[in-house]
């Protein structure tokens, strides 16, 4: 059996941290394009021409607009965990202290 250490607190808040940022930054990013007709598909996507299509399409533009949704939601629920983190750790440092 391994056992497994537990990551350090300030490394798990600080990857929590960069995970709702990443999450909140791509979610706005993708809505905001999808919303406003502004997703342009990369280079090396045109060796498709089909599939790069699709993403200026209104099918496409749905999709990218339904997948930043669900990664602006995913950064609520990263920060709500992180808020939980920072909670129990400091009302618990807070208990032993009375």
């Amino acid at each position: 059996m391994s056992s497994q250490r537990p990551t350090p607190f300030l490394l798990d808040v600080l990857i929590s941290g960069a995970r709702f940022f990443y999450l909140l930054w791509g979610g706005m990013l993708l809505t905001t394009l999808s919303l406003y007709n502004r997703l342009r598909p990369p280079p090396f996507l045109w060796k498709w021409p089909d599939v790069a299509r699709f993403f200026l399409g209104s099918w496409g533009r749905g999709f990218c607009l339904g997948l930043g949704l669900v990664m602006a939601i995913a950064a609520l629920l990263e920060v709500w965990t992180l808020v939980d983190k920072l909670l129990v750790r400091f009302l618990a440092d807070s208990n032993r202290e009375h």
